[in-house]
């Protein structure tokens, strides 16, 4: 564990870098802004980082590793059951199997949505689409074995590839996410579990006749239908 001071000294020189961020692009960023911005010596600087992109790394690197850990954590509950969850159970696990996922996006939302931001750079957005795609195919092919096994499935079987099927459910549930930290909408914690679930359990075309569009101003807003 780090000692408390070098932690502190650090998280100043990040701290610098986010603000700066919020106000030019990364690129128009220079070592000499970022010492000034965190009150820090260049030595001190030079101490820790070669330079703002290592900087911008280790701010991202932590923002992944807590994400892998909370997906994997969440990944749990799943791998207890042994036979196909139905729609209204995947649902219910949907609170669980996102719990501490959504915990994390929201401990870093904000720092997230400097880093996502047109200012930074794509790195960020690539490795959360890499890390939870990763995942997500570590579910899917949980809950599509869970379905093979299902004998009212066969009946019927899907004329879409089942790589295009790992498209569809991981780029959806990501973008949810991407989405939630970006937004100005502040839809709590719990109602973005609750999208996810309906997003695991229903086909687009099912979520627009869910969607009460006359409670919204703003059609491009979550429904109230989702808040809570």
């Amino acid at each position: 564990m780090l000692d408390i001071r070098i932690q502190n000294t650090k998280s100043r020189i990040q701290n610098g870098l986010l603000e700066l961020l919020k106000q030019k692009p990364l690129n128009d960023i220079t070592t000499k802004d970022i010492i000034e911005s965190a009150e820090a010596s260049r030595k001190t600087f030079y101490t820790y980082y070669k330079d703002k992109r290592d900087l911008l790394m280790e701010i991202e690197g932590a923002i992944i590793t807590d994400l892998q850990e909370a997906l994997k954590e969440d990944r749990k509950c799943l791998t207890q059951h042994s036979s196909f969850p139905d729609k209204e159970e995947i649902f219910r696990l949907s609170q669980e199997s996102f719990a501490h996922t959504v915990q994390v996006c929201s401990d870093y939302r904000e720092v997230s949505r400097i880093l996502l931001s047109p200012n930074s750079d794509i790195n960020l957005l690539t490795r959360i689409k890499r890390t939870t795609y990763s995942e997500f195919m570590h579910r899917g092919k949980l809950l599509f074995y869970f379905n093979s096994q299902h004998p009212s499935t066969n009946v019927h079987p899907s004329p879409i590839p089942v790589d295009y099927l790992f498209e569809i459910y991981t780029g959806t549930l990501t973008n949810i996410i991407v989405h939630w930290v970006r937004s100005d909408n502040r839809i709590s914690t719990s109602a973005l579990r609750e999208i996810m679930g309906y997003a695991q359990t229903h086909s687009p075309v099912e979520l627009i006749y869910l969607t009460n569009f006359d409670e919204q101003a703003d059609p491009n807003q979550p429904s109230h239908h989702f808040n809570s």
